[in-house]
């Protein structure tokens, strides 16, 4: 029978099993460290960029501002108040020529739902020549009425939309229903293309 008996006074380890794994793990962690600093450096470089062209931005709507606020103490001056009110007058002039019923009607048939249809339109040029309309709309259902504001909410030529008034008109004929109407006042900005310009002769 053979023994195999181990005289030596200490447990046997495998020291180089050891070391190569414990290099093995540090070189893994050298790495992982070596990328999380990459990525720290990208995303603070990243954030540097950022906050300057925010500070760029900012500095510009200042000057922005700035220049607004010295036109118009320009334009309040009593010696020039006749020429403001002149130039006033021909850009509502020129606001109200540019003005297409054809392109409003087709704008509102394109959000406008099933069962939904214009009673009445009254549109008015604000002060700063902004395109304001109060718009009377029914329907058979309130649902559909809302679904059209929703829609007008959503669109980016009928802006600031918001309901002024609704009622409810019964029918006296037996059977027929409920005519639904909404009051609407919207501010209407018309596209700028080839059709809009064929069509804006239709003035108010």
């Amino acid at each position: 029978m053979r023994l195999n008996i181990n005289l030596a006074s200490q447990k046997y380890e495998d020291v180089r099993t050891f070391v190569s794994r414990a290099g093995a793990a540090t070189a893994g962690m050298a790495i992982f460290t070596v990328v999380l600093a990459v990525l720290a450096w990208f995303n603070y470089s990243s954030s540097t960029n950022s906050n300057a062209r925010v500070r760029q931005l900012e500095q510009k709507i200042d000057m922005l501002q700035e220049q607004r606020a010295r036109a118009s103490a320009v334009e309040n001056l009593p010696e020039n108040r006749d020429l403001t009110q002149q130039k006033n007058y021909w850009n509502r002039q020129i606001a109200r020529k540019a003005f297409s019923w054809t392109q409003l009607f087709n704008d509102l048939q394109k959000i406008m739902p099933s069962r939904v249809f214009v009673i009445s339109v009254a549109p008015e040029f604000t002060k700063d020549n902004q395109l304001k309309l109060r718009l009377t709309i029914g329907g058979e259902k309130n649902d559909d009425l809302n679904a059209l504001v929703k829609r007008m909410e959503g669109s980016h030529k009928f802006q600031r939309t918001s309901l002024i008034s609704q009622s409810t008109q019964t029918s006296s004929t037996p059977g027929a229903s409920s005519l639904h109407k909404f009051d609407i006042e919207t501010f209407y900005t018309p596209g700028r293309n080839g059709s809009t310009r064929s069509a804006s002769r239709e003035g108010l």
